[in-house]
């Protein structure tokens, strides 16, 4: 008999207007899917359907100590037994490093789903436990509750319920390992108790509706997390049991404990945490105004989990990716059409361009925040370029020109700090108006794997893309001024600047090949100083808004691009036939480390957020027909199976393997291929009528 979880949530939550997915794990088979849920303020919780811990980065309270930033692990895990007239009932599942599976809580688990928050359903014998984990939005509070659904109404068993209390305490790029020297002091109340993690000034918080909490400190041993197995890192750690919760449970008397940190959460309604996150969804569903169905539900919901507060300096950012990435300059400006624009969020879009130069350090942009520290770091010529990007897609969608008072006079002052010569090599060259990026000891564009502190993919001297978007940053420059009647000696020799560069794309046709050399001047291969390399880089000379080249020779390097380097699901990096191709990232080993990762990164490994820029200098080149919609119908379906079914459920990896059969990699959640999936899916609907 099936439980039907949908018509279960329904009930507990009448305002369930939009569809959810729910996933049915194979009978006996422990199902390894991870989830998702944020809290927006750099802080998650993480898992798998069976229960399993499988990365160092998993855990049910995982917080930024200062947000979004400098994430630790609080809370790993509760390990729950269910006792029915004095049977028991393990729901959790626990991997151990001597290979052993124990208990294997995966064998009862029914359903699954995600939204509106994380529920799963558990058949023991001829009755159901319902559990739900909610994580409350804005806050570092999670609320763990369990239902008990009798097989039949006329049923009343005696049921109990034991949760022991499973924390960490650490860095999650870390793991801990037990030692007697470790002290958690603990204070305990009739619902509550609160531990404190060592010396610093920190509490994990723990309250709950009913029931007997016994404080514990009792290490448990020699976890496994398989999926570091396979990253080639360390894949053990210890957790502390800090106490066990025991409680009666009954189709009257669901029970509900929480865990957070510092402060206690408050428990009242037990409905109402799932309810807080059900109206904020429903919210972000009605603003993306697309069809209401299972993909757009989780679509909607995906690009919610990158925008986030940054405490510290009072605005909005965007995470990269999870589960590691903090905020990177490059992804949050790729990203923002899609996460913001595309879902109607002006605002936030607005307060995300707004402080992308507050700081600015000699024209460039900060590549990315330090996890710990929260310090800028500066590596990258592209950040800048892709600022101007996303500020006329941001203009041309809300029509709000207001900001260009603020943000032209800066990007003036960006121009001209590359005119002049800036860091690490990076200027204009005054014989052709591109910008080179000479030193060949620095990865400056977003192929920035290094491997002894010497870029793997070596791109000295003009890369094409950053030409792409130099371009494109002159001309976007250019045309607001103009529109607005800004004037100054350093725009016009901007647009002199700008009409210098656009004759010198045509110095990266390879009339050879039919496609662009992928670096001009630089090293190239041989006695050349062009680099013939078929790579997607291209791309982007064919996708800016203002781009140089011939619709022939666009049209050309669409047929290069399909017919070498696109796959289902993204763009390899990396033609198949080139001797340094590698179709499996970590370069096919079963344990690769981050060697081997770093050498595959940017060496055939495919990326889905390419995907997007593909499709748009597609609809350049051919247009918007019937065809072009039936060409992006056709590669935005393998994208929402990764959205379904792969990676972190609910969202879009990172990167694919290049190979068949395209296994996902990397972050389980990426910004980028999330919203150039959304920006996409909105463009198909618009054209669909």
């Amino acid at each position: 008999m099936t439980f039907g979880l949908i018509s279960w949530l329904k009930q507990k939550h009448p305002d369930l207007t939009y569809e959810v997915p729910v996933w049915y794990p194979a009978t006996g088979a422990v199902d390894n899917r991870e989830w998702l849920v944020v809290n927006g303020l750099g802080g998650y919780s993480s898992s798998t359907i069976s229960g399993a811990n499988r990365r160092r980065y998993h855990g049910l309270l995982v917080s930024a100590l200062n947000p979004p930033r400098d994430r630790h692990v609080i809370l790993s895990k509760l390990d729950e037994v269910v006792t029915v007239d004095g049977q028991e009932f393990e729901l959790t599942t626990n991997e151990w490093a001597s290979g052993v599976v124990s208990p294997s809580g995966y064998k009862l688990v029914e359903s699954f789903t995600t939204l509106p928050t994380p529920t799963w359903v558990y058949s023991i014998g001829n009755h159901y436990v319902v559990k739900q984990l909610t994580l409350k939005w804005g806050t570092n509070e999670l609320y763990a509750s369990y239902y008990f659904v009798p097989g039949h109404p006329s049923d009343h068993p005696k049921v109990q319920i034991k949760i022991r209390v499973l924390a960490a305490f650490r860095s999650f790029h870390s793991q801990v390992h037990g030692s007697s020297e470790f002290h958690y002091p603990q204070f305990v109340s009739p619902k509550g108790s609160v531990v404190r993690i060592n010396e610093a000034d920190r509490r994990l918080c723990l309250s709950w509706t009913h029931g007997d909490y016994e404080p514990q400190r009792q290490w448990w041993w020699d976890f496994v997390w398989h999926e570091e197995t396979a990253r080639g890192e360390k894949d053990s750690e210890d957790l502390l049991l800090v106490g066990t919760l025991k409680a009666e449970l009954s189709a009257d008397k669901p029970l509900m404990m929480a865990a957070s940190l510092d402060r206690p959460a408050e428990i009242g309604d037990i409905n109402e945490p799932a309810a807080v996150n059900l109206k904020r969804q429903r919210g972000l569903l009605d603003r993306s105004a697309l069809p209401k169905n299972v993909q757009n539900s989780l679509l909607s919901v995906a690009c919610d989990q990158f925008i986030v507060k940054d405490k510290a300096e009072d605005k909005l950012t965007v995470m990269a990716g999870y589960p590691w990435f903090a905020d990177f300059g490059r992804w949050t400006l790729i990203s923002l059409p899609g996460l913001t624009l595309s879902t109607h969020r002006y605002d936030e879009a607005k307060k995300i361009l707004l402080n992308q130069p507050a700081r600015m350090k000699d024209g460039l942009l900060p590549l990315r925040y330090l996890e710990s520290s929260g310090e800028p770091e500066y590596s990258a010529v592209d950040v800048t370029l892709w600022w101007a990007w996303a500020l006329h897609h941001y203009v041309t969608a809300s029509k709000d020109r207001e900001i260009l008072k603020s943000q032209l006079p800066l990007l003036e002052e960006a121009a001209n700090h590359f005119i002049r010569g800036t860091n690490d090599g990076i200027r204009v060259d005054p014989k052709d108006g591109l910008l080179l990026c000479h030193r060949r000891d620095q990865a400056l564009t977003w192929m920035d794997s290094k491997v002894a502190d010497f870029p793997i993919t070596e791109r000295a001297g003009k890369p094409v893309e950053i030409q792409a978007l130099w371009l494109n940053f002159l001309s976007v420059c250019v045309n607001f001024a103009q529109q607005e009647g800004m004037t100054s000696p350093l725009m016009t020799q901007m647009e002199r600047l700008r009409d210098q560069a656009h004759k010198s794309m045509q110095r990266f046709w390879n009339p050879d090949a039919a496609y662009l050399y992928d670096v001009i001047d630089g090293r190239g291969k041989g006695d050349k100083n062009n680099d013939d390399t078929l790579r997607p880089n291209q791309l982007f000379a064919v996708a800016m808004p203002f781009r140089a080249l011939e619709k022939e020779q666009e049209r050309s390097i669409l047929t290069a691009i399909d017919a070498f380097l696109l796959t289902p699901t993204g763009v390899r990096t990396l033609a198949q036939a080139d001797e340094s191709y590698q179709g499996r990232y970590g370069c096919g080993l079963a344990h690769a480390d981050q060697y081997h990762r770093d050498l595959s990164y940017y060496q055939g490994t495919a990326w889905p957020y390419l995907l997007g820029f593909y499709l748009e200098a597609y609809v350049n080149v051919y247009g918007n027909t019937m065809a072009t919609l039936a060409k992006v119908d056709s590669l935005l379906q393998p994208l929402f199976q990764n959205l379904e079914n792969e990676g972190a459920l609910g969202s879009v990896s990172e990167i694919i393997d290049g190979d068949k059969p395209h296994t996902p990699r990397g972050c389980f959640a990426f910004s980028a291929s999330v919203a150039e999936l959304m920006r996409w899916q909105k463009w198909k609907v618009r054209q669909s009528g």
